[in-house]
């Protein structure tokens, strides 16, 4: 098949045209006429991940986070992109609108924590573009429980958490964003107790005490590789005869 057919494909599971305006989805690297046999499907794409495509036989990676983000100034032998022209290899990236989709990142993170925690049924978007969701714990809990169970949950090395409560107050309602969503502390703060992400910069932990947000980290890897296999089904259902693989590297980086 050709490019398109499986750009098509991807976009009908979470539709380019929903990405926020700093995203930068869609087909980045390869022509849309280009033959299509065989798909590795990533949470990012690394010179090493294209290495790995390439002695699978994979003339396609499909992965959450852009290969291209900034606009390059050059294209070192290094660089990812290069790498991929260089095995005639072509990339789709599929990012915010991963998150957003109904039953994306956010519904999974929510979905894979709903029992342990106790969460309630109703699920509400944290942003108006979708990004985030917002829900009700059926029993309050400290933060650090919730830390503690989404770190067992979500197979965390570690968890960073501030608990900014007031007087032991628990958690009734959590904000949840896949990723590094604490630029949405702020407008978590109006609608929830704590928020629960992952890649949170320092100056957020100070922003968090100062307005009494509680706040939970749980690592950007650990709160999205879900979306490999995600893709992984959803391109199985709707490309039958494509050839998948899963990348199974895991983190790039070690705990001690």
């Amino acid at each position: 098949m050709k490019v398109q057919e499986v750009l098509a494909a991807v976009n009908a599971i979470a539709p380019f045209e929903t990405q926020e305006g700093w995203d930068n989805s869609g087909l980045l690297v390869g022509s849309i006429w280009q033959e299509v046999k065989h798909v590795m499907v990533s949470l990012d794409i690394s010179a090493k991940i294209v290495d790995a495509a390439a002695e699978k036989g994979c003339d396609m990676i499909i992965s959450h986070h852009p290969v291209i983000f900034d606009a390059l100034k050059c294209v070192p032998a290094e660089h990812p992109v290069y790498q991929l022209a260089s095995n005639n290899m072509t990339a789709i990236c599929c990012h915010t609108p991963l998150d957003i989709v109904e039953g994306g990142l956010n519904d999974l993170l929510v979905e894979a924590l709903r029992e342990k925690l106790g969460l309630t049924e109703e699920v509400l978007p944290l942003e108006e573009s979708g990004l985030g969701r917002v829900v009700t714990l059926a029993e309050e809990k400290s933060v650090e429980e919730i830390a503690k169970i989404a770190k067992e949950v979500l197979k965390c090395h570690t968890v960073r958490y501030l608990d900014a409560g007031v007087n032991g107050e628990k958690v009734k309602t959590l904000a949840i964003c896949t990723g590094s969503g604490a630029s949405l502390l702020e407008l978590a703060d109006a609608r929830a107790d704590a928020l629960l992400t992952g890649d949170v910069k320092h100056d957020r932990w100070y922003t968090a005490q100062d307005i009494f947000m509680s706040l939970i980290d749980c690592g950007h890897f650990h709160t999205e590789i879900a979306a490999v296999d995600y893709l992984a089904d959803k391109l199985k259902e709707k490309l039958p005869d494509l050839e998948i693989t899963k990348w199974d590297g895991g983190e790039p980086v070690k705990y001690v």
